[in-house]
């Protein structure tokens, strides 16, 4: 058994907790699209509105200079960054397969420690990347093609992988900024970077797509209670617990996500998986399970 500290485990069951909830954003997601409020606007709308909701606690906690701080901007901007291409990913693909192809997300961590941290990458690590690639090739429908995402969705949910493991890897063991300002400088990231796409790419005044004025009167209040009251909190406790945690660790506790979205999703809107995909999908479970049960036992060894 490793020595878990009891911070250890409070970061351990944040992390968890928080990522169990993100598995239903799909919905109130595409909820805001079926109002008129299409893609990246939807988007945009429930994280300005988070942030202002998370901006208002860190004053009133007296963190308005680490608002500012160019860690908070650093690691706030790189996990805006993921949170846009995910849940972009999500609104235009399949829901489980943009899951899925995000939590390959342990394979990144390991890539990140080693380029971060100099840690060294062994050749059982090189096995879980091998058979993680596998199970990638699988999930995305085998055959003799080369397993490469086949659209705009699931490219978005491979590259919010990869930049989440980088969030991941900066947050770890850091004292500052303060959880609570580096989600608020996270949300409002993530606002602007979908703001940006909708005025560069998918302006609804262009496409002739803007929400009437009643639209308006419902969504706003809808995504103040998806921002503030779920996305923020939720945010908020992977940012909390990925300080406490090592990244390999805190990438498969988000893996919870899994659950929520795939039930979900089946029971909401009847989204299914075809047996190969499925045994990508566990391979890949599979590779991040026994990596981390590696990596635990390695720490008991070596306390």
């Amino acid at each position: 058994m490793t020595n878990l500290s009891s911070l250890d485990i409070r970061g351990a069951w944040s992390i968890a907790l928080g990522a169990s909830v993100w598995g239903l954003f799909w919905y109130p997601l595409r909820l805001l699209d079926s109002m008129g409020f299409k893609g990246t606007v939807a988007i945009a709308l429930v994280s300005l509105l988070g942030a202002l909701v998370a901006i208002v606690v860190a004053l009133l906690r007296n963190q308005g200079e680490d608002l500012m701080s160019f860690d908070a901007w650093l690691i706030g901007s790189t996990m805006g960054l993921s949170c846009v291409l995910y849940f972009l990913g999500i609104m235009v693909s399949d829901v489980i397969r943009v899951v899925f192809l995000f939590y390959l997300l342990p394979i990144w961590t390991t890539i990140a420690a080693r380029i971060l941290y100099q840690e060294v990458i062994t050749p059982i690590q090189l096995v879980f990347i091998l058979l993680a690639l596998i199970g990638l090739w699988l999930l995305l429908g085998g055959g003799t093609e080369l397993p490469l995402p086949k659209g705009l969705g699931d490219w978005c949910g491979l590259a919010a992988g990869i930049t989440w493991a980088l969030c991941l890897s900066m947050l770890r063991g850091r004292s500052d900024p303060p959880p609570v300002s580096t989600t608020a400088v996270t949300l409002l990231c993530t606002g602007l970077f979908a703001l940006i796409i909708v005025v560069s790419i998918d302006h609804p005044v262009i496409s002739g797509q803007l929400p009437s004025m009643n639209a308006w009167y419902i969504a706003v209040p809808l995504g103040l209670l998806f921002g503030g009251l779920i996305l923020f909190p939720s945010m908020l406790g992977q940012i909390w617990g990925a300080r406490l945690v090592p990244a390999p660790t805190a990438a498969l506790l988000t893996m919870t996500e899994i659950i929520l979205a795939t039930v979900s999703a089946y029971l909401i809107i009847g989204t299914e998986l075809n047996s190969l995909s499925m045994l990508g999908g566990l391979i890949i479970v599979s590779v991040v399970c026994v990596d981390l049960v590696l990596k635990h036992r390695a720490l008991a060894d070596n306390p």
